[in-house]
């Protein structure tokens, strides 16, 4: 009966109940053994950054920790970047590819990308936010575990099955099939903060019956270090202009996409009271445009004070956002929910203080120089920003930089985070197994687009 339920094929899975699909897959009647001649795959999705990078806070994520693994692949594995589209499965990918070199015309083509191939022992990791994608190859999922693959999946957050009305309704969708998707394949979830690792246990359980022993779940934490995340460059031509004032003038900045749950649109109505009550603080925000703000991104580009106190920068490349964190007063972080929030550690790295909601999420982090506002109004916000601003500039944090300031996670720790909860051995152990590979006449060939 188990070896008949082991076979059954991916469409079958998803119309059961996921306990007992999950079950199906995960008391198989037996794996072949097969003995390895090559080093194993660390299979690492990046299908999202692949073919764009929006390089907000998931995207830095995913980068950083990439590149992390790629300079120091676990020991007896080769860390292969891999992606997929709609129209195709996973393919290798080259691991190169966040820096592609410049294309000369009449340039030779680059080959087509290889399907990936597994063996029994390899692993898959979702890195990436694939929830658009990841349900769509069930089949080859599917036909990987069957081989021996172990699928670990990193959850950042679970905000669009918790407030569908902040999301456009095909991203719910996405993540209500991706979700399901995870109950039945995942063998251990990857979380970026103990309020993510619990809501995703309460989910499952509430929604799918899959209790937290059955699909273990960890805990990472994301770095501060943006050197480390192959940051962009640049500047525009009336940055210093910007900068100068930033750091002559009590300025509050704000970083993230626009999107509803951000509360950039509570953020400007309090300032607009502090301004009209007499306040000169200034109000950056970085971010891009993102859904269901159309009309605050249209009062942003036409408000009275926009280039005088208020200032809306689009496009700002991770040069430009290091060095308005360095300028700026402090920083405001009034999301109404997060997965982790990245801007409080990047803030406190650069010694600035933060004013914040009081999510639990952001307790939980702990940073220095923490402030916090519970208010859902522009009015209490207000008041919340005045007594903040007026805190003398000696309650900021101390910059991460010297050897009395804080300490904050680097993107370095993440990765080894991230290596034990896969439990595979931290490089530094890696060229004493790999002489005794050699000496044991182990081949070490990885397949394209591996490094080992």
């Amino acid at each position: 009966m188990k070896a008949l339920a082991w076979q059954l094929p991916a469409w079958v899975l998803t119309l059961m109940p996921v306990r007992y699909a999950r079950q199906c897959l995960n008391e198989p009647a037996s794996i072949a053994a097969t003995a390895h001649t090559q080093t194993r795959q660390l299979l690492v999705d990046v299908s999202v950054i692949h073919q764009s990078d929006a390089r907000t806070g998931i995207q830095r994520a995913v980068r950083a920790l990439l590149l992390q693994l790629l300079r120091a692949p676990p020991a007896g594995y080769c860390v292969c970047p891999i992606f997929a589209t709609r129209q195709h499965g996973y393919r290798y990918a080259n691991p190169n590819f966040l820096t592609p070199p410049a294309q000369a015309p009449g340039a030779a083509m680059s080959p087509v990308p290889a399907d990936v191939q597994v063996e029994c022992g390899d692993l898959f990791l979702g890195l990436d936010l694939a929830a658009h994608l990841l349900p769509r190859h069930q089949t080859q999922v599917l036909h990987w575990k069957r081989n021996g693959v172990k699928v670990h999946v990193v959850v950042y957050d679970l905000l669009p099955l918790q407030h569908p009305e902040w999301f456009k309704p095909k991203t719910t969708r996405n993540f209500k099939r991706w979700i399901k998707w995870l109950a039945v394949y995942a063998d251990s979830a990857i979380c970026i903060s103990e309020i993510v690792k619990l809501q995703l246990h309460t989910w499952l359980n509430t929604h799918f019956g899959v209790l937290p022993t059955a699909l273990p779940a960890s805990t990472i934490v994301l770095g501060a270090d943006i050197d480390a995340s192959a940051p962009s460059g640049g500047l525009p031509a009336d940055a210093q202009i910007l900068l100068a004032r930033l750091r002559n003038t009590p300025a509050v900045l704000m970083v993230g996409t626009l999107e509803p749950r951000k509360g950039h649109d509570q953020a400007l109505a309090a300032f607009e009271q502090l301004w009209q009550q007499g306040n000169g603080a200034l109000l950056v925000i970085v971010g891009r445009p993102g859904w269901k703000t159309q009309a605050l991104q249209e009062k942003l580009r036409r408000h009275p004070q926009a280039g005088q106190r208020l200032f809306w920068l689009e496009d700002v490349s991770d040069e430009y956002l290091a060095q308005l964190y360095a300028a700026c007063g402090g920083v405001l972080v009034a999301s109404r929910a997060e997965g982790f929030g990245l801007p409080l550690i990047e803030a406190a790295l650069h010694g600035k203080p933060v004013l914040a909601r009081d999510l639990p999420v952001f307790r939980e982090m702990a940073v220095p120089g923490l402030s916090c506002f519970d208010s859902e109004t522009p009015q209490g916000l207000a008041g919340a920003l005045a007594d903040w601003l007026g805190q003398p500039a000696s309650q900021a944090p101390a910059p991460a930089t010297g050897t009395t300031g804080p300490r904050f996670p680097t993107w370095q720790l993440s990765a080894a985070q991230l290596l034990q909860a896969l439990n595979l051995e931290h490089p530094v152990h890696k060229q004493n197994n790999a002489a005794a590979a050699l000496n044991a006449g182990t081949s070490t060939t990885c397949p394209p687009g591996s490094v080992a």
